[in-house]
C-alpha cells in the first residue's frame, strides 16, 4: 500500500506494529500465512494482542528490550509485533550464535526477557547465569522455569497496554551488526525509520495484497524483516515461510503456492541454479514468479541471468520476471537504493524516495561532485537510524556533518561511484580496500571477475601484508573450484586468466585453493577470517 499526501510519499507518524494494525482492519479475512498452517490477518493481530498483554504481565515496560532467538516461523513474526505492541524494543537474534554470542548480545543489550525455539534452548541455558535473563517464554516444548509461547496465547485475551509514542524518537528495535570489524554494535531503529522504509520500498514495487511472498531470508536479519515480513504485511499480502532452506523445496513451494515475490541472497540463488540445472529435474510451474530480488551482498550477473534463463525455459516463468538487487543497510531500514525500474544488475540502483546520497573523497573527505568519481557513499533519509546503542563515539564517528549546510549524513562506509543517470555502483568497504603501491584495489571487483571463470564455483580476495613493505599489500584470492575441475586449475592459470582482464596493478599475486569461503548467512564473506589466518601462517598479529 502506497501512502501519499500533495502527491507525495507521506510517512505516518505511527508506532511499528501499526504495519499490522492498519492491514488487519482493511483486510481481516485474508490469509497472512499460507504456509506452514494458514492463518488470516484478523487471526494475526489477535494473537499479537495476547502476547502483547502477555509480556506485559510478565514486566515487560515500554523501552524494554527483549531478545527474539529463533529460526523463521509464524510465532517469531507474532512476537515481533507483540513485542512492539506491549511497548518493547525487540531485538532479533542470530539462531545460528552460539553461547558466547548470545552472552555478548544479552548482556550489551541489557535485555531481562528472551522469547527462545526449543531446539536452540539449550544454549541458552547454559549462559543464563551469566547473563540479566529473567523472563524465557520458549517457542515449542516448555522448558523448566520458563513460560510456553502457546500457552500464554490459551491464556491471555488482547488486552495490551497503551503507550504515548513519539515515532521519530522512540525506539523500535536493535538491530546488531554482524560484526565484520570489532564487536557487533545495535543500531537504533526508530518506529519511524522502521515505517518509513516500508512505504519507501512499497513505492519502488506494485507489491499489493494479492501477492505472495515466500519467506526465504533468515527473520532475524534486516533483509528478510523489513524487506520481507514488514512489505507483505503492509500491503495484506501472504507469506509462505521457510524455518530453514533447501533448493528442492523452495521450488515446490513456489509451484504451490503461487509465490509472486521472493528475496534471496547469492549463496542462495547458486544452491537454487545448481538443483535446476540437475537434468534429473524435470521443472515447476512458475507463471506467476515475478520478483526475484537480491541484496545483502552483490549477485554475480552470470548467476543473476543463469537464473532467469532457467526460470524461463525450465520453470514456465513469463518474460516479465525480474530479477534485481538493491543496496541497503542495517543503519538505513535497511534500502537506500533500489534498481526496480530498470533491470539493471551492475549497478545498486537509484535511490529510494526522499533519500539523498553523496560522494566523499576517501583521503581529504571532501565532497566529489562529478558523475563516475569514486569515493566514500554518505546518505540521508527518513529511513537512517538513530545511532549505536550505548556507543555515543561510534554514532559520532558514523556521521559527516555538511560543512555548507549543516546537515548530518550517515557514513555508510561503502566506496562508490555514481553514474550520470543517478544510479549507485558499488565498488567495495572502505576498511577491505587493498592498498597496493598506492592504488586502491576492490576485493569485490576481482571477485566479480573470477566468478566467471568458467571452472570457479566460489572465491574471496584479500590484502595480504607485500613481501616488499614498499608495495604495501597484495591481492591474494582464495578459489572453490567446481567439483568437476578439483586438481585440474592450477594457480598460475588463474593468476593468467585473470591479468588478461584486468590492469596491472590490480592483479592477483597468489592464488589457495580451498574447500570453502567463510561467509554470514546473507553471503557476505567473513574476509576478516581469511585475512587473520594468512596472518598467523606469515607469523604477524
Amino acid at each position: 500500500m502506497k501512502v501519499y499526501k500533495g502527491g507525495h510519499l507521506y510517512y505516518p507518524e505511527i508506532p511499528f506494529f501499526g504495519i499490522l494494525d492498519d492491514t488487519v482492519g482493511r483486510f481481516p479475512d485474508r490469509y497472512a500465512f499460507l504456509h506452514p498452517k494458514k492463518m488470516t490477518y484478523k487471526e494475526f493481530g489477535e494473537s499479537v494482542g495476547k502476547i502483547a498483554t502477555a509480556l506485559a504481565d510478565i514486566g515487560v515496560r515500554k523501552g524494554d528490550r527483549v531478545i527474539i532467538y529463533s529460526p523463521n516461523c509464524i510465532e517469531w513474526e507474532i512476537a515481533c509485533f507483540g513485542i512492539s505492541k506491549a511497548g518493547g524494543v525487540f531485538v532479533p537474534m542470530n539462531p545460528m550464535f552460539r553461547e558466547s554470542e548470545v552472552e555478548y548480545e544479552i548482556k550489551d543489550a541489557e535485555a531481562e526477557t528472551i522469547i527462545i525455539h526449543e531446539g536452540i534452548y539449550p544454549i541458552l541455558k547454559n549462559v543464563k547465569e551469566k547473563t540479566g535473563i529473567k523472563n524465557i517464554i520458549v517457542i515449542g516444548q516448555k522448558q523448566p522455569d520458563t513460560h510456553s509461547f502457546s500457552e500464554l496465547l490459551e491464556k491471555y485475551e488482547p488486552n495490551p497496554p497503551k503507550y504515548n509514542y513519539d515515532p521519530k524518537e522512540d525506539i523500535a528495535a536493535l538491530l546488531y551488526t554482524s560484526g565484520t570489524t570489532g564487536l557487533p554494535k545495535g543500531s537504533m531503529l526508530t518506529h519511524y525509520n522502521l515505517v518509513a522504509n516500508t512505504i519507501q520500498w512499497s513505492s519502488h514495487t506494485d507489491f499489493n495484497e494479492t501477492d505472495v511472498f515466500i519467506i526465504l531470508i533468515p527473520l532475524y536479519h534486516i533483509f528478510g524483516l523489513a524487506l520481507s515480513m514488514n512489505l507483505t504485511i503492509w500491503n495484506g499480502g501472504s507469506q509462505v515461510i521457510m524455518s530453514g532452506f533447501n533448493p528442492a523445496e523452495w521450488c515446490e513451494l513456489v509451484e504451490k503456492y503461487q509465490v509472486t515475490y521472493s528475496l534471496c541472497v547469492p549463496p542462495l540463488l547458486n544452491l537454487i541454479v545448481r538443483h535446476l540445472e540437475n537434468p534429473e529435474v524435470k521443472g515447476y510451474n512458475w507463471r506467476s514468479f515475478h520478483v526475484m530480488a537480491n541484496g545483502a551482498a552483490p549477485v554475480p550477473t552470470e548467476l543473476a541471468r543463469k537464473f532467469e534463463k532457467l526460470a524461463k525455459e525450465k520453470c514456465q516463468a513469463t518474460e516479465d520476471l525480474l530479477v534485481g538487487q538493491g543496496w541497503g543497510l542495517s543503519e538505513a531500514a535497511p534500502v537506500a537504493a533500489n534498481p526496480f525500474h530498470r533491470n539493471r544488475l551492475e549497478t545498486q540502483g537509484i535511490l529510494m524516495p526522499d533519500t539523498h546520497h553523496k560522494i566523499l573523497d576517501v583521503l581529504t573527505g571532501e565532497e566529489l561532485t562529478e558523475p563516475g568519481q569514486i569515493g566514500e557513499i554518505v546518505v540521508r533519509g527518513p529511513q537512517v537510524f538513530k545511532g549505536y546503542w550505548k556507543r555515543p563515539e561510534a554514532t559520532e564517528q558514523a556521521f559527516w556533518t555538511d560543512p555548507k549546510t549543516g546537515l548530518k549524513w550517515f557514513r555508510t562506509g561503502d566506496v562508490a561511484y555514481i553514474d550520470e543517470e543517478g544510479y549507485e555502483h558499488l565498488v567495495d568497504r572502505m576498511k577491505e580496500m587493498i592498498k597496493y603501491k598506492g592504488y586502491a584495489v576492490a576485493p569485490a571487483e576481482l571477485e566479480d571477475l573470477l566468478f566467471k571463470h568458467p571452472k570457479v564455483l566460489d572465491c574471496a580476495v584479500i590484502p595480504k601484508p607485500a613481501p616488499d613493505p614498499a608495495l604495501g599489500e597484495i591481492p591474494k584470492a582464495f578459489i572453490v573450484p567446481k567439483p568437476e575441475y578439483k586438481g585440474k586449475i592450477t594457480e598460475q592459470e588463474i593468476i593468467d586468466w585473470v591479468a588478461e582482464r584486468i590492469a596491472p596493478y590490480k592483479k592477483i599475486r597468489e592464488v589457495e585453493f580451498v574447500e570453502g569461503i567463510p561467509r554470514v548467512i546473507t553471503g557476505k564473506i567473513l574476509r576478516r577470517d581469511l585475512i587473520k589466518r594468512e596472518r598467523e601462517k606469515m607469523g604477524l598479529k
